[in-house]
């Protein structure tokens, strides 16, 4: 009967040591895409769902200007007989604003806005970017999709605070992070 001969204990060492490190690179730059994806994924949902839930903007036959539909409470405040609604205009500017940096950031040329309690406030917005952008502020229960074009949105506030906004849907990061460039406030007083 003849015997097997053992393997070498630093050959296997060597070997396994080998596939360890094998397994370790490409484990790792499989989960790197895994991640990637589903970040883009949630990106991706986070932007339909905003979509889906932000004030629809539909254009009756017999209008030239969009009309929103807003949540119940604001839906009541823009029924109720009111003052002329205030009119802002603005622009979406991409590229438009330098930061401290010295780098140009998107913007929104007005970011802070002062309305009463109830009362509409009327935004003629020129969006001159290729894509859509948000003036968003849940606390405010706000949630503007401004595509781009110029179009009229109106606005309600049913409550007083000063809330902040920005821009949700992804564009310029550091913008949509800094008051005055893709975000704001929002300053809503008592009638």
């Amino acid at each position: 009967m003849q015997h097997s001969q053992l393997p070498d204990p630093a050959t296997e060492y060597r070997d396994q040591h080998e596939f360890d490190q094998q397994v370790n690179s490409k484990g790792k730059l499989v989960l790197e895409w895994a991640a990637g994806i589903a970040i883009f994924a949630a990106l991706m949902m986070s932007v339909v769902a905003l979509v889906k839930s932000s004030q629809k903007v539909e254009v009756p036959a017999s209008a030239s200007t969009p009309v929103l539909k807003q949540s119940p409470a604001a839906a009541a405040a823009l029924a109720a007989p009111t003052a002329p609604a205030e009119t802002v205009s603005l622009k979406v500017i991409p590229e438009g604003k330098k930061g401290p940096e010295g780098e140009k950031h998107d913007e929104f040329t007005v970011t802070n806005f002062t309305v009463k309690v109830g009362q509409p406030l009327k935004l003629v917005i020129d969006n001159t970017d290729t894509t859509d952008h948000s003036i968003t502020s849940p606390v405010a229960d706000i949630n503007v999709a401004v595509t781009p074009g110029v179009h009229t949105y109106t606005i309600v506030v049913t409550k007083a605070g000063k809330f902040p906004w920005a821009c949700v849907i992804p564009c310029d990061t550091w913008a949509m992070q800094h008051p005055g460039y893709m975000a704001g406030f929002i300053t809503a007083t008592a009638s």
